[in-house]
């Protein structure tokens, strides 16, 4: 009897619970949730200065899917999308749900961690700053990318945040590592990355054609094949994603340019260059000289910007070589040697170095930070260029 009367007590809560786990479970409550959003977002008679956190009635409401299980159907986003209402890709962050493309005003940057690309595996993933407050205008793209020896390298350690205060986008990707794919995996995952954020520009409020490429050693040599390599920037293969964006600048931070003449350190079976390839340097040249962008330097390249210290691993005739090439191929290029590995903070002088060259390369801001003429004056830093 108590057992009855047990069961009979309990089957109200069970059903309710069920009805809850039902109800959570479909993408249609995602959906219904922006819609009733929506209706209270268009119906309010408040004018639009009213409205809290700078939404603008002229501006759509944006809905983020908060886990792969409230993922809206195709036909869900269609609907949400004839009413007005963008959806964000899976991964971006849940405080832009309720926002609109322009962010609130607010001097913090704007992060979207994890956004997915290409495969979407746990490599092929972006962070994607933008800068705090309203803007007008789209706004010009810095891509990191990281790692010094294709092997390692975060996307959440980018040093160049804080160019959000300056009004740059600042994306910074992960790619396959070379014990996980061999060249040219890396660099076409660099393409797609940037290519997704491209193919999303409206809705990031990105300028797709004022895009920069920067990275140090390893992630200089693939920032600079990215800008370089006109193969898979203009035409390329069925198996490359065609291009959505246009390489503005380049920048290589004590980068590597051409992989036969590394050293004979390098040569090793086990080094990182042998690794990235697939096999020894000396006895996989062609391979290692299509992973080299000095190879695709030429006539019509993008302006590039080479810093390189003498104290590190890598050669600095590295860089020197690659400039030599640009300049005679009548690109412009800026070398500068340093005595220690540049910093890239907001207060170095190599920060500031890199934020006059963005603001000559992507926007038609005069910078304010005037840059010495003659570098060779500043202790343990020379420099030359070319226009």
């Amino acid at each position: 009897m108590r057992s009855t009367r047990w069961r009979a007590a309990c089957l109200p809560s069970a059903l309710l619970i069920g009805l809850f786990w039902l109800v959570a479970s479909q993408p249609v409550s995602a959906a219904w949730i922006g819609e009733h959003a929506a209706r209270i977002y268009r119906e309010d008679p408040r004018p639009a200065g009213d409205l809290p956190a700078g939404i603008s009635t002229s501006q759509d409401l944006i809905v983020v899917p908060t886990s792969p299980r409230r993922r809206l159907s195709r036909r869900a986003q269609r609907r949400l999308q004839r009413r007005g209402i963008q959806v964000l890709p899976e991964g971006s962050s849940a405080l832009v749900g309720l926002q609109a493309p322009v962010p609130p005003h607010s001097g913090l940057p704007i992060d979207h961690r994890g956004l997915p690309y290409g495969t979407g595996d746990n490599f092929s993933r972006l962070n994607l700053h933008l800068p705090g407050g309203c803007r007008e205008g789209r706004l010009p793209l810095v891509v990191w990318v990281p790692g010094t020896d294709w092997s390692d390298g975060s996307r959440d350690e980018c040093p160049l945040v804080w160019l959000t205060s300056r009004g740059f986008a600042v994306a910074s990707i992960s790619y396959h590592p070379s014990q996980a794919a061999t060249f040219p995996a890396q660099r076409d995952d660099c393409r797609m990355a940037i290519t997704r954020i491209a193919e999303d520009a409206a809705v990031w409020g990105i300028d797709p054609s004022r895009v920069a490429v920067v990275g140090r050693a390893a992630g200089g040599h693939l920032a600079a094949l990215v800008g370089l390599d006109e193969q898979t920037t203009e035409s390329p293969t069925d198996d490359t994603p065609q291009a959505a964006f246009r390489v503005a600048s380049i920048c290589g931070i004590s980068m590597i340019s051409h992989l036969p003449t590394l050293g004979p350190d390098h040569d090793r079976a086990n080094s990182a260059a042998s690794r990235l390839i697939g096999g020894p340097l000396p006895e996989l040249r062609e391979a290692a000289l299509a992973a080299s962008p000095l190879r695709y330097a030429s006539a019509g390249d993008p302006p590039t910007l080479l810093i390189h210290a003498r104290s590190t691993t890598i050669p600095a005739s590295q860089s020197e070589r690659l400039h030599a090439t640009l300049q005679a191929a009548d690109v412009e290029s800026t070398l500068v040697l340093t005595d220690e590995e540049p910093e890239l903070t907001p207060s170095s002088q190599t920060g500031q170095l890199l934020l006059t060259f963005l603001r000559r390369t992507l926007t038609s801001e005069v910078d304010s930070v005037i840059v010495r003429e003659n570098a060779a004056e500043e202790p343990g830093l020379t420099g030359s260029n070319r226009s």
